[in-house]
């Protein structure tokens, strides 16, 4: 399929990609309408990718890493959104002013975007202007590998910026002046550092240097913008820490995540073998990539310790007392500043917080019940996941793996076996304390309190009738 200003492209080559046949279809309704139609974007890049060396999935499984996850898929046309919306039944105009339709077919949301073309860039966003050239719509894109695009008909690939053999040579380069390419939009920086790390490429010397020089433009990007950014680095790459460290070595590390920047340099005591931000690394590239939250969780653990770094002339070492509490409020500001949801920044608040908080190997069951509840019973899981990876990331390891693992044995156990962790685990609950001729207030809150300590110590007293003579003797002695 030829259109205006692709006939001149060049098709580097022929290639087979399984692209589902929804997407297939798409391109084809939108050429039959008289529309120049491609496939671009990620999917067509990664799957080139495998191509041009090993499977990406085939060398994950190879790993014990599991499969890839699947590809969004876009097409590029120059059809207009208010041409593709009429051709298709279902869609959703997710950018209209940036000429982007979602269309839904069989399942599948398919991205269709007009050919544009750069009108003003101001390095945070741009004002486009719709293009009926696919050659435009490629000059604007930010690296060479990201320039493909694929003819599920023909089977042809154009690379007009050599980025198949850039694909091959495992390098990252800019389309065009790499310095151009970071100024019309700062989140290419992280976008560098992302792609970097998830294909293992080498940023070439001239991209490399063009994003110090632009370092300084990432402190304008939105916080949303740079969240997205720092989770898809998260989440598709084995080891983020690769791209953690080219944006600490270019500078932009200290504009968009400056409380992990703090803590390069930052020596610690005897117990470990790296600094802080070395060993956060570590940490997060130690956790398993699908666990995302646990990644973020590893980012921010430690953030507090540059702060309550002192010196102990007892213990002639480092220590760093109370980095947890401190770590927590860093933790929240990085959270409400990348715009994270409210329970999500909750929730990873306290996780820092109590993250140095771990019962001993000798503790009785009450006192786990107690750590327990005191961490939360729904955050168990989540603490030892960090627990482990940060063992695995500790290159002096002081404490055995076989202590770690027997602790959450512990935990498992002690948990099925509990009889009650929080208030609405009780065998009572307020309609009992009703019937009892109590009214609801503050000490109606405190029985129920009590009655949950009680339990927690001797999880055998959650009965039924056990607790409502309990609650009586507990009222009686309020009102006395």
């Amino acid at each position: 399929m030829e259109g205006s200003g692709t006939a001149s492209l060049p098709v580097a080559r022929v290639a087979r990609i399984a692209a589902p046949e929804a997407v297939i279809r798409v391109v084809s309704r939108l050429r039959a309408a008289g529309h120049e139609a491609w496939v671009v974007g990620g999917a067509v890049r990664d799957f080139l990718l495998g191509d041009a060396s090993a499977p990406v999935a085939a060398v994950r499984r190879a790993h014990g890493h599991g499969e890839e996850p699947a590809p969004n898929w876009d097409v590029a046309t120059a059809a207009t959104p208010g041409e593709v919306q009429a051709l298709f039944a279902r869609t959703v105009p997710i950018g209209v002013e940036h000429g982007t339709v979602a269309v839904h077919e069989e399942g599948l949301v398919i991205e269709v975007t007009t050919f544009r073309a750069d009108v003003e860039t101001f390095g945070r966003h741009a004002r486009v202007r719709f293009s009926r050239s696919l050659a435009e719509d490629l000059e604007r894109r930010d690296f060479t590998i990201n320039a493909l695009a694929w003819d599920p008909e023909t089977g042809a690939v154009v690379d007009p910026f050599g980025g198949l053999e850039d694909l091959h040579a495992r390098v990252l380069r800019a389309v065009g002046d790499p310095r151009a390419r970071f100024a019309e939009d700062y989140l290419r920086i992280l976008r560098a550092a992302r792609f970097a790390a998830r294909f293992d490429l080498e940023v070439l010397p001239d991209v490399r240097s063009a994003m110090a020089e632009r370092a300084a433009g990432t402190a304008q990007l939105s916080g949303e913008r740079v969240r997205d950014e720092l989770l898809r680095t998260l989440e598709g790459a084995e080891r983020p820490s690769a791209a953690f460290r080219l944006l600490r070595d270019t500078g932009a590390l200290a504009h968009v995540l400056p409380e992990l920047d703090a803590c390069f340099g930052v020596e610690q005591n005897r117990w470990h073998a790296d600094d802080v931000a070395t060993h956060t690394l570590l940490v997060v590239d130690a956790v398993a990539r699908k666990r995302r939250d646990i990644r973020v969780l590893a980012l921010l653990h430690d953030l507090g310790k540059p702060a309550a770094k002192t010196w102990d002339e007892a213990r002639g070492d480092w220590v760093f007392r109370g980095h947890d509490e401190i770590g927590a409020g860093l933790a929240r500001g990085v959270l409400e500043r990348l715009r994270f949801p409210r329970r999500e920044i909750e929730r990873l608040e306290h996780l820092v917080r109590v993250h140095m908080d771990l019962f001993p190997i000798e503790a009785g069951d009450a006192a786990v019940r107690r750590w327990i509840q005191r961490v939360g019973a729904e955050h168990v899981r989540a603490l030892f996941a960090l627990h482990f990876a940060d063992w695995r990331g500790n290159r002096a390891k002081p404490w055995p793996a076989r202590e770690l693992r027997a602790l959450y044995r512990r935990a498992r156990r002690v948990m099925r076996e509990a009889g009650a962790l929080r208030i609405a685990d009780l065998a009572v609950g307020g309609d009992d304390l009703i019937a009892l001729g109590l009214q609801p207030g503050p000490r109606f809150r405190e029985i129920l309190e009590e009655l949950l300590r009680e339990v927690v110590e001797t999880p055998a007293l959650n009965d039924r009738d056990r607790l409502l003579v309990r609650a009586r003797e507990l009222a009686a002695a309020g009102a006395g």
